[in-house]
Parts: C-alpha cells; sequence; structure tokens
C-alpha cells in the first residue's frame, strides 16, 4: 500500500510564526509627564459644580418636538427643562427651586 503524501496546512509553523514575532521592533510610545495632582483630580466644568443629572426616556417625537421648541424659542433644552420642571413644582405646591 502507498503512503499519503503528508497535508499542506494553511497554519505556520510554530517556529516561523515565534521568530516573527521576535523579529518585531517594539516601539516606544512616549506619554506626557502626570504628576500626583493630575492622576488624582478629574476637571471640572464650571456650569455643573453642584449639579445632578436627572433623566428620563420620552419618545422619539416627544424629544425632537422638545428640541424644536426649545429652538424657537432661542433657548438651550438645558433652560427649557429646568422650567418645566420650575412648573411642576409649582403646580405641587413646592418652591421653584430647579
Amino acid at each position: 500500500m502507498a503512503e499519503k503524501p503528508p497535508v499542506a496546512t494553511k497554519k505556520p509553523k510554530r517556529a516561523l510564526l515565534s521568530q516573527a514575532v521576535q523579529a518585531q521592533q517594539p516601539v516606544a510610545i512616549k506619554a506626557p509627564a502626570i504628576t500626583d495632582n493630575e492622576a488624582t483630580t478629574k476637571p471640572q466644568r464650571t456650569g455643573r459644580v453642584g449639579t445632578r443629572m436627572l433623566g428620563g426616556h420620552v419618545s422619539e417625537t416627544a424629544q425632537r418636538q422638545f428640541k424644536i421648541l426649545a429652538a424657537e424659542q432661542d433657548k438651550t433644552v438645558q433652560s427649557l427643562l429646568e422650567e418645566a420642571i420650575n412648573d411642576v413644582f409649582r403646580k405641587y405646591g413646592k418652591e421653584p427651586i430647579a
């Protein structure tokens, strides 16, 4: 009985693969120096100091209409939301503090 010829594999032999990896030159990446204070503190936006995020999900059409209303009134969405929250506070007998 005749022997079968060896099957050619598409995978490189381990020796060739390890040689290729070793042949690659490492790339030096220079990172800017960071002091201890910079590493532990986050930059804060002054407009957000003392505030908290309050959110909810609405339909896409409601969101679009709200943004259109803000543009028509030449206001930001943030200021229009604050106005709406204050209106809800007044409706329920609370002080408008938003």
